[in-house]
């Protein structure tokens, strides 16, 4: 029998709950941790850039290896064993991208919290020391703890018996909880978005009428796209001039005419122009953010920070 057949399956990956294996490995993180922290903390300034461009480039490396390297095919026995170094890899690989995904959404939670702690510490000491505008401080710390204590509230008591949510249906049996959740988030948190929203319509408006004003020969034809792709969503529009085509070649339904409707050209141009031009800056953009990924995994970004 080959020596990767007689491997355990279980890593410390998806080893059994409650396990002393896992337990080990949790205690072993732990302790890991604190002491990558505390060295960073106790390292000297020109050490801590080459610690953190390491463990950045180990961070990367893993989903590197997780989209390049062979995964397991068909491997819907938990049992399944490896058979050779080749599929050790791919199995051990496999069983870590579940926890890695899991400790990378812990991080971006620890990331927000840091940034609400640093909203309260800033607009705690202006309230407190009454500097200029606090009253807006004020405002913003009141709806912080106010959004998330009712929206935890409300969370918990629509908790099912078996761990899921219950739906979120407004009716009799409302609490406190609820109405509270209901004003702060639905009728004050979204309408606020919306107003928003509206106000910077009349900027895109305004910047519209900048960029398509006739100076030059693509002006001019980025003006008349325009033109036609807004009469196309204009309902009285579309519907006058589309019935005034249909009347015009009634005698003949194939007429080139037809081709002349709103919802024709705006479909010409969408499918014919439109799409690929944004399948294009799509691709282009695609290969900025490989090659952003790749300078940050690198650690060959310095934007921000001095050498």
């Amino acid at each position: 029998m080959p020596f990767f057949a007689q491997l355990d399956p279980k890593t410390i990956w998806n080893a059994p709950n409650g396990s002393s294996q896992l337990w080990m490995m949790i205690i072993l993180a732990l302790l890991a941790m604190v002491a990558l922290t505390f060295g960073l903390m106790r390292a000297p300034t020109q050490l801590r850039r080459p610690i953190v461009a390491g463990v950045t480039f180990i961070s990367g490396l893993f989903y590197v290896l997780y989209w390049l390297y062979p995964q397991p095919i068909a491997r819907s026995v938990p049992d399944d064993k490896p058979r050779n170094f080749s599929e050790a890899v791919g199995f051990w690989i496999a069983d870590a991208q579940p926890v890695v995904a899991n400790i990378s959404n812990i991080v971006a939670g620890f990331l927000i919290g840091l940034g609400i702690y640093s909203l309260l510490r800033i607009h705690l000491r202006k309230l407190f020391k009454q500097q200029k505008d606090w009253f807006f401080s004020l405002v913003l710390v009141v709806s912080l703890v106010s959004m998330t204590l009712f929206g935890y509230w409300d969370w918990v008591n629509r908790q099912g018996p078996a761990g899921g949510a219950i739906p979120y249906i407004p009716g009799p049996g409302w609490g406190f909880q609820q109405y509270a959740r209901d004003l702060l988030f639905d009728g004050l948190l979204q309408q606020m978005d919306a107003a928003m929203f509206s106000i910077v319509a009349f900027y895109i408006m305004s910047a519209g009428y900048r960029a398509f004003r006739a100076r030059s020969i693509e002006a001019t034809i980025l003006l008349i796209t325009a033109l036609v792709v807004l009469l196309s969503f204009m309902g009285v529009i579309q519907f006058a001039w589309d019935g005034m085509i249909k009347n015009q070649a009634h005698q003949n339904p194939d007429a080139f005419i037809q081709n002349f409707r709103l919802t024709e050209v705006y479909g010409w141009i969408r499918k014919t122009i439109q799409t690929p031009a944004i399948l294009g800056i799509d691709f282009g953009v695609g290969i900025g953010l490989m090659a952003m990924g790749l300078r940050i995994w690198l650690s060959l970004e310095r934007t921000g920070g001095t050498d």
